[in-house]
């Protein structure tokens, strides 16, 4: 070990010091490091990304999802758990949330629309927006628990469901005529928790 000089003036207790500091400042960080890892992988032992906002489509876990939509300041809403599913998240920048169930082994991102979709559109006035909907022709409505709302137009794949005062509207869509709205009525689309 070669000694160096201090420079004039510098005392050895001040240098210590700034040296303990530096080397608990590089233990955070690599405390910081591990957990982001660790969070990344805790839940199904493979790494996955977690989706950014406008970022596209990624696989995430349960555990993913839920503390996503924690963040959120309303709810996203979901299918609930489904057994021999992954979960794909997307979170577009103008305030939309899909939940995708893909069959195990279905990539991120599969254009195909053979699967079931949970959107949560984050908009000012979508309950009047829905009311409206419910107006038109060809358009099927039905009032469900809490004063809510599912209407259903021409397209039997898509159904939409608000609330009074709520400040986003959802989107069921599944490629089987009325499965969406069984899905409705049978109370399995909620917020995630």
């Amino acid at each position: 070990m070669t000694e160096r000089a201090l420079p004039s003036g510098a005392d050895p207790r001040e240098l210590r010091t700034t040296q303990l500091q530096l080397l608990i400042l590089g233990l955070a960080v690599l405390v910081a490091g591990s957990l982001v890892v660790w969070l990344l992988i805790r839940s199904d032992g493979r790494a996955t990304s977690a989706p950014i906002t406008g970022g596209g489509p990624a696989l995430v876990s349960r555990a993913q999802l839920e503390h996503f939509a924690e963040a959120i300041d309303h709810p996203v809403y979901w299918a609930g758990p489904r057994e021999g599913f992954s979960y794909e998240l997307t979170a577009t920048s103008n305030g939309r949330f899909f939940v995708r169930y893909l069959p195990k082994g279905i990539a991120a991102g599969d254009s195909r629309p053979d699967f079931l979709v949970v959107g949560t559109y984050s908009q000012a006035g979508s309950f009047a927006d829905l009311k409206r909907l419910a107006n038109k022709d060809g358009s099927v409505w039905v009032d469900l628990p809490n004063s809510g709302l599912m209407v259903a137009s021409k397209r039997p794949q898509s159904v939409y469901i608000g609330y009074p005062g709520a400040k986003h509207q959802v989107e069921v869509f599944s490629p089987a005529s009325n499965t969406a709205r069984k899905l409705v009525l049978k109370g399995t689309i909620v917020p995630i928790r």
